[in-house]
């Protein structure tokens, strides 16, 4: 797959403007802003894992994009109050990992990043974890800062806009990276099975066994 445009852009920018959103997220969970991203200058220019973002979870704690390299990723973004193409979004991402095995879904994390970091609070995502029966200990539920979820969003190609009652207007994409962070697919099928995202998603894991 080319670099996205999109994303090539991203890392130009993020660098600069991220690490204010970082260093909140640090004192708020009281780790040292000395925490390095690891092996950030092994993985490739069009990684996301080389975005400084930083994620907190449905459980409180905070994990560094970067942190998750090692296996590929279905990452998406969403919000938890979305009434209309968030539970869609949600749904087919259900059905998508469930076209795995249980060996193979223990080879991929799936990441779901809010747009909503003021609402969005664990709590309110340990709520949506609930209403949407996500138990598996691979899912991650998270908000992140909004510089943070600005760089993410251009980086998977994702536009959102926040309207005046707090709701978002966004695309609803899906995407897949290999284990070193690089998207290798992405689907907005919201309904039908896209099975040549499936098989793109299947062969990263397979690149993992």
């Amino acid at each position: 797959m080319k670099s996205s445009p999109i994303l090539a852009c991203c890392l130009i920018v993020v660098f600069a403007v991220s690490h204010g959103g970082v260093a909140m997220a640090e004192e708020s969970s009281g780790q040292s802003p000395q925490h390095a991203i690891r092996g950030v200058d092994a993985v490739p220019g069009d990684s996301l894992f080389q975005l400084p973002v930083t994620l907190q979870t449905a459980d409180g704690s905070f994990v560094r994009l970067a942190e998750l390299r090692g296996r590929p990723l279905v990452i998406t973004m969403f919000y938890s109050h979305c009434a209309s193409v968030c539970p869609l979004l949600t749904a087919q991402v259900q059905r998508l990992i469930q076209r795995f095995s249980a060996s193979e879904r223990q080879e991929i994390r799936i990441v779901m990043v809010s747009f909503d970091a003021q609402r969005d609070t664990p709590e309110a995502l340990t709520a949506f974890k609930a209403e949407h029966h996500i138990q598996d200990a691979n899912w991650i539920v998270a908000r992140a800062t909004a510089n943070d979820v600005r760089a993410l969003a251009a980086a998977l190609g994702i536009r959102y806009r926040e309207l005046a009652d707090h709701t978002f207007n966004h695309s609803a994409i899906v995407s897949v990276t290999d284990r070193d962070g690089t998207v290798r697919a992405r689907t907005s099928e919201l309904t039908e099975p896209d099975e040549t995202f499936i098989a793109a998603v299947r062969t990263e894991i397979s690149g993992t066994l």
